[in-house]
């Protein structure tokens, strides 16, 4: 599945925080071509995952809402992720990330 498909090179990684650069080679729809956007977009939610602040065998984390605003277009390939990770008093998280391509924050 996708999860397995996607190719994580750490940079940093600690409780809240991690800095990764991720890919993948499944596409959105088989035997049609995406665009570096779609590309993009479609690896935003594993943000979620990358700096988790509790025991996934623990504690389950959906992402239930993913908001994503971009000022430039993504060039594809590699997509980075600095990405923080934060619980309120009530149990909710707020994951957040700036994205980049090779060349810088998009």
């Amino acid at each position: 599945g996708f999860i397995a498909s996607a190719e994580v090179r750490r940079v940093e990684h600690g409780l809240g925080r991690a800095t990764a650069w991720v890919r993948t080679d499944i596409g959105l729809v088989a035997g049609e071509a995406v665009s570096p956007a779609a590309a993009t977009i479609g690896l935003l939610d594993i943000a979620n995952g990358l700096a988790v602040r509790a025991d996934p065998a623990k504690v389950v984390f959906p992402n239930i809402d993913l908001t994503a605003h971009l000022f430039a277009e993504p060039r594809g390939g590699w997509v980075g992720f600095d990405t923080t990770v934060s619980f309120g008093p009530g149990g909710l998280g707020l994951t957040e990330s700036v994205i980049h391509d090779e060349t810088g924050p998009i």
